[in-house]
């Protein structure tokens, strides 16, 4: 079975402000550093070897709208301390994207540059 090596995002200018982002967030290493790519990049990972790519966005690239569609979901063990933990970093929480049920809960705020994050606990593994 194939299985999720990474997903990107892009960050408006240089990406180095979204990286550190991710790194303070959610504990994520930089694996590979393109800061001098055109355009500059890098790969986050985190200990299971998913990583986040962050792209600096090229001029004129258009901005996605992501309200239902894209998203960055992170597995968290604690999703009231994660968000307490995000919005101690000055970010908002949808008050409308709130699901506390026995199978999970879950939340979604935007990260810096507008991209939409999704923090999910869950009562059993996705997919059992």
């Amino acid at each position: 079975m194939a299985r999720i090596e990474h997903v990107a995002l892009y960050a408006a200018g240089h990406p180095a402000a979204l990286k550190d982002f991710y790194v303070a967030a959610f504990g994520l290493r930089v694996v590979v550093d393109n800061a001098t790519g055109d355009p500059p990049g890098y790969f986050l990972a985190d200990d299971h070897g998913t990583a986040l790519e962050v792209i600096g966005r090229p001029d004129g690239a258009p901005i996605v709208d992501q309200r239902f569609v894209c998203h960055v979901a992170f597995l968290v063990a604690d999703v009231a301390a994660s968000r307490a933990a995000l919005e101690a970093l000055g970010l908002a929480f949808e008050p409308d994207t709130i699901v506390e049920t026995d199978a999970m809960t879950t939340c979604f705020c935007r990260d810096p540059e507008g991209n939409r994050i999704q923090i999910v606990e869950r009562g059993r593994p996705l997919g059992d």
